[in-house]
């Protein structure tokens, strides 16, 4: 089964990034991206029950203008059990403060936290 990703970033240069990773692993079949977690809700709801449209994984920035990562989160957590299956997500932030590490670990949805810049090995452990 081939792997879907969905990226939430505002910042060009770490999607830039992380496409770049994505073309030399080809680690996913299918890869969406979306500049404000708000659409990226929205897109999920709206495909909750088709377990084809949805990710497999998500790349989530946590310091996003007017709807963060955290948002995202707080909102994400609310419908998890809703989805036609289950998605794993992984912080990519430049933040590497302990308390925002910390925090990131009360929700369960979320699997691990990398550091911008992504790394190709970071990456690859997907």
């Amino acid at each position: 089964m081939s792997k879907r990703l969905l990226c939430i970033d505002d910042n060009y240069i770490d999607i830039a990034i992380i496409k770049n990773h994505q073309a030399k692993s080809n680690t996913f079949a299918d890869v969406k991206y979306y500049m404000d977690a708000k659409s990226a809700i929205k897109f999920l709801k709206d495909n909750m029950h088709k377990p084809a449209e949805l990710p497999d994984v998500i790349f989530l920035d946590l310091y996003m203008d007017s709807f963060s990562g955290w948002d995202f989160l707080d909102e994400y957590n609310q419908i998890s059990g809703m989805f036609a299956k289950e998605i794993t997500i992984h912080i990519v932030s430049f933040s590497i403060l302990p308390k925002d590490i910390s925090r990131s670990k009360n929700y369960s949805c979320v699997t691990s936290y990398f550091p911008k810049p992504m790394t190709q090995k970071a990456f690859q452990i997907l």
